[in-house]
C-alpha cells in the first residue's frame, strides 16, 4: 500500500477527514492530513508544522486539497504551495515515482497559478480523479 499525505489549509479539516477515509478505502495509508489547530498557540502550530514536513520526507504521494476559499476557486495558500513544491523537488532529485495531485484546478486568482500550470505541463503534478 502507498503512503499519502493530504496537504491544504487546516480550514478544511472536516473535508480532509472525508478524503482521508476515501483514500483509506482505496488502499492508501494516510500518514498526515490537515487538522484543526489553534493558530494562537505557537507551540501547537510549530509542532504541527514540523511534524508535517517530517512526514513529507516519508510519503510516497501527496494530495493538495485545494478547495474554494475566500471566494477563490481552488485556493492554494503559500504554505500549501511550499509543501507541494517540497515534494516536487524531492520527485525531481530523489524519487521519480512520487505521485503529486491537486484536488482541482485553481483559478487564475491564485498567486501560484502559473507555477501550477507549469507543474501540470511538465508532468510533475496531476489533477486528482
Amino acid at each position: 500500500m502507498r503512503k499519502i499525505i493530504i496537504a491544504g489549509s487546516a480550514f478544511f479539516y472536516k473535508e480532509a477527514l472525508n478524503i482521508k477515509n476515501e483514500l483509506e478505502n482505496n488502499n492508501y495509508i494516510v500518514i498526515d492530513y490537515p487538522k484543526k489547530i489553534n493558530d494562537s498557540n505557537e507551540i501547537e502550530y510549530k509542532e504541527a508544522y514540523e511534524t508535517f514536513y517530517e512526514n513529507l520526507s516519508k510519503t510516497d504521494d501527496l494530495l493538495l486539497l485545494n478547495l474554494d476559499k475566500k471566494g477563490i476557486e481552488g485556493y492554494i495558500g503559500y504554505e500549501s504551495f511550499a509543501e507541494l513544491s517540497n515534494l516536487v523537488v524531492k520527485k525531481i532529485q530523489v524519487d521519480k515515482n512520487h505521485k503529486i495531485y491537486i484536488y482541482k484546478m485553481p483559478s487564475k486568482e491564485v498567486g501560484c497559478y502559473d507555477e501550477i500550470v507549469h507543474f501540470l505541463e511538465l508532468g510533475y503534478i496531476e489533477l486528482y480523479k
